[in-house]
């Protein structure tokens, strides 16, 4: 294994995405430690947010260099996809000028499929939230642990995957709009025939909260993740009612220990695959999608010729 470039084009201003399966720590530290170390000499901002194991690993063959590297517990970091985009995003904003360099390894274990299927939407985002940040990251992927499912979403969500020939360009990669779309494809079922129901009438938002929170506290959820689901579903029922058409409505109920806010109607009302993902450019409005993802563990959206909608889970 070698952490060397190889043909691969880099450009000072593209991000660089690579994949890495790995079988060890040994060959985490064969790729990780030239890494890292040209990150060093290249005077980037070098991190690692791996396994614990992998840490110790690459802390201990850094030797002296470790301390020039800053290491973070996947554990800790990698707990909600979009905020973890958040994390990153402050994290290159605040190094530069300098550039990002960073060993990455997210946490797959202990997920439910829909979580895993967030978390790989989430490494197809990358590539477009961090385009042109100049950033350097390996993701590492163990290959003895993982399903084969979640190894597959490796090559298709990194643009480069690395093997003992050094990097190369992934032949199943597909882009974050085409690989976001594959993600939705598959129906959302159908809300519950006991779900409670509102219609959303934006001239009487606090009809809406009062809705909300009394269905909401009755099923579990109370302190702030009631309050932020709250103010989530006020969020999307406003978009809704501006861009959609009526009658839109509200639906509230549990789904396997999650209290979901389903808020659907007529029209086509989300722009694309990846609205809501990335931090709001300065033009746009400040919450959002954006802030309707940070508030809820879970949201999906699907739109079809019937009209859209729009699911918000958190955890009871």
């Amino acid at each position: 294994m070698t952490g060397q470039s190889s043909g691969v084009a880099e450009h000072r201003d593209s991000m660089v995405h690579r994949g890495f399966l790995y079988r060890d720590e040994e060959e985490v530290v064969s790729v990780g430690v030239p890494f890292l170390r040209a990150g060093l000499e290249a005077d980037d901002a070098v991190a690692v947010v791996a396994s614990k194991s992998n840490i110790n690993a690459l802390r201990d063959a850094l030797g002296q260099d470790a301390s020039s590297v800053q290491f973070e517990d996947a554990l800790h970091w990698y707990q909600h996809p979009v905020r973890t985009i958040a994390a990153y995003h402050a994290y290159v904003e605040a190094e530069k000028p300098r550039r990002a360099r960073l060993v990455a390894e997210p946490v797959w274990q202990g997920r439910t499929p829909l979580e895993v299927l967030e978390w790989a939407r989430y490494e197809s985002i990358v590539n477009a939230a961090f385009s042109d940040s100049g950033a350097r990251v390996i993701c590492c992927y163990d290959e003895q642990a993982l399903p084969p499912q979640i190894l597959d979403y490796a090559r298709q969500t990194h643009p480069e995957m690395i093997d003992g020939h050094g990097p190369r360009t992934s032949e199943e990669y597909t882009a974050p709009g085409p690989f976001i779309a594959t993600c939705d494809r598959r129906p959302l079922p159908r809300a519950p025939r006991l779900a409670e129901t509102m219609p959303i009438n934006t001239a009487d938002l606090d009809s809406l909260r009062v809705f909300t929170t009394e269905r909401a506290g009755r099923h579990g959820l109370t302190g702030d993740a009631l309050r932020d689901m709250v103010a989530a579903v006020a969020e999307v029922a406003t978009t809704a009612a501006r861009h959609g058409r009526a009658p839109a409505a509200l639906r509230i109920w549990t789904d396997n220990g999650d209290l979901v806010s389903e808020i659907s109607g007529p029209g086509h009302w989300y722009p694309d695959a990846l609205w809501g993902f990335t931090p709001p450019a300065d033009a746009e409005p400040a919450f959002g999608l954006w802030g309707v993802r940070m508030l809820c563990d879970v949201v999906q959206m699907q739109t079809d010729t019937d009209g859209t909608v729009i699911r918000l889970r958190t955890r009871i």
